[in-house]
Formats: structure tokens, C-alpha cells, sequence
């Protein structure tokens, strides 16, 4: 469940709004205001997939 009690601005859409935050797995953030937030969640999400993919090969080389 996402919350937009934050007053900010959206990091997609570049408008001031209620956002909510987004955590990055290399420990970066992003805020999302609710008319961007499908979106944002796509987005961070195969960061981090990408992100753990990557990490994964990097520790499988010998």
C-alpha cells in the first residue's frame, strides 16, 4: 500500500504533489506522485531486478 502524505515533487512527471517513496536497491530514492506511480513501480522494480541480475554475475566470475 502506497502513501501520499509527502508534499514533494514527482521525480516522473516533474510536478509538485503528494508523493511517496521508492526505494532503489543500490540505496537510491525517487518519489512518485499517485498519477505516476504504476509507472514508477514498473520502473524501480526492473532496476532492481537488472540491478540484482548484475550483482549476481559479478560474483559468479571467478
Amino acid at each position: 500500500m502506497y502513501v501520499f502524505t509527502k508534499e514533494g515533487i514527482c521525480d516522473w512527471c516533474h510536478t509538485p504533489s503528494y508523493v511517496t517513496k521508492h526505494e532503489y536497491i543500490d540505496g537510491k530514492c525517487h518519489h512518485s506522485c499517485e498519477k505516476c506511480l504504476s509507472f514508477a513501480v514498473m520502473d524501480v522494480r526492473q532496476f532492481n531486478l537488472a540491478e540484482i541480475e548484475l550483482r549476481n554475475k559479478m560474483t559468479a566470475q571467478p
